[in-house]
């Protein structure tokens, strides 16, 4: 079980420095304006060209074999709850991308998302205890409805706009990465059985393509909105989702006395309000670092200056726009 919450925790650096970084390139690559349908193969193919996100691809190829590692040895019910930790990294990382500095509440959001972590954790996980087989029937339920989340997410975020349209993007993505997590739990498994047995094991067919769903839905995220409109939805529903699954699918157990229900149910809404807020003020009232004083209003600018020919275009133009001016008549003068 130590390996497995050691792995999980690196795993949330690695994905959160993935998140930072091609979160990044989805802005330097768009103008931040809708993609329509022809324009969305473009954005891709100079995606997959642009440094930043090849080196959160790499980020995000490690994470994802320490997250391989953590599901090997752990169960969903620990593994999923410890990557929203992933949340309290990427803030900083995009703020350090950014020049911009953390404000002093989300120091307090993040470790309020710790609290709330170690409650549910050290209240919830079991102590011990061996790795189920999936139930065949709650596996086709569950892939069901993530399948429809997927696509009714996907096809209200590119109706939408902005903020909502990273939100209900984001939300499709984190259903295709509780899906992920589900199937590779069950390719670990496999594995265990010898590399020969992967060829013919219909959950790794699976895992490639919710994997590639997810990473599209995600990039899409990335670009429609800010961090801060669809993080939230990666880190909540992505958890919330995986625990119903290693629940339903892997009989996967919670403490279920009383108190402990009560101890639960306390962690998981702290985790979930301190994720909210603390990617909800990642983009609101945070002041850049060396940020530039506003000019004086009717201070000339630096064009001005330094370009002579544009200045005596404007002059020119002003001159032309003015209407003629008349001299008075004496008498008027007088």
């Amino acid at each position: 079980m130590l390996v497995a919450t050691l792995a999980a925790l690196c795993a949330a650096v690695l994905f959160a420095m993935a998140a930072a970084l091609q979160h990044r390139s989805a802005g330097l690559v768009s103008d931040g304006a809708a993609l329509g349908t022809a324009q969305l193969s473009g954005f891709l193919l100079r995606t997959l060209r642009d440094p930043l996100w090849v080196l959160g691809g790499v980020a995000g190829v490690a994470g994802f074999a320490l997250h391989a590692l953590a599901l090997r040895d752990g169960p969903l019910t620990l593994v999923q709850p410890l990557l929203v930790s992933g949340v309290v990294f990427a803030l900083p990382l995009r703020h350090l991308l950014e020049h911009r500095a953390p404000r002093r509440n989300e120091i307090w959001l993040a470790a309020l998302l710790a609290v709330g972590l170690v409650l549910f954790l050290t209240i919830a996980t079991p102590a011990g205890g061996t790795a189920q087989l999936p139930d065949a029937g709650p596996t086709v339920v569950s892939g069901i409805l993530i399948g429809l989340g997927v696509v009714g997410s996907f096809v209200a975020g590119r109706r939408a706009t902005g903020s909502r349209a990273a939100l209900l993007l984001g939300t499709g993505a984190a259903l295709a990465f509780a899906a992920v997590a589900g199937l590779l739990k069950e390719t670990m498994g496999v594995l265990s059985r010898g590399p020969a047995a992967l060829a013919t094991a219909w959950p790794v067919y699976a895992l490639i393509l919710a994997g590639v769903i997810g990473l599209v839905l995600n990039q899409l995220a990335y670009q429609a909105g800010p961090l801060s409109s669809s993080l939230p939805a990666v880190a909540t529903v992505d958890p919330l989702v995986s625990l119903v699954i290693g629940v339903a699918v892997f009989d996967e157990r919670f403490r279920s006395g009383p108190g402990a229900l009560v101890g639960e149910a306390l962690g998981l809404a702290l985790v979930v309000a301190a994720s909210i807020g603390l990617t909800g003020t990642a983009s609101r009232n945070v002041r850049p670092l060396g940020r530039a004083k506003e000019p004086l209003r009717g201070a000339r600018s630096a064009t001005s200056f330094t370009n002579p020919r544009a200045t005596e275009t404007r002059l020119a133009q002003r001159r032309k726009d003015q209407p003629p001016m008349t001299v008075p008549a004496p008498s008027q003068a007088l």
